[in-house]
């Protein structure tokens, strides 16, 4: 397993759009990769389920675990948690 955290950057939270761009960058790994937000002692979520990212209600400058396992697990939590700290919706 593979994981690091860091900082949500999306001013406007875990919206509907940054979930989406969350989930389609974990989908194109074999690595089951999740997310966990760390303030509040939420268990890891799938990063490939639109429901559960906008239901984890994480908001700008809350602290995330980003996890993988699996064969590209690595290149997974790199291209998840750098999206993350881009601040998601903006390339």
């Amino acid at each position: 397993m593979t994981s690091t955290e860091v900082v949500f950057r999306d001013r406007y939270g875990l919206h509907p759009r940054a979930a989406m761009r969350i989930q389609q960058a974990a989908k194109g790994f074999r690595a089951r990769v999740t997310i966990q937000g760390l303030e509040g002692g939420s268990a890891p979520i799938d990063a490939r389920s639109m429901v559960a990212l906008v239901s984890a209600g994480i908001r700008l400058g809350e602290r995330v675990r980003v996890s993988a396992e699996g064969d590209d697990e690595a290149a997974a939590v790199a291209a998840v948690s750098g999206l993350i700290e881009r601040g998601v919706c903006h390339p």
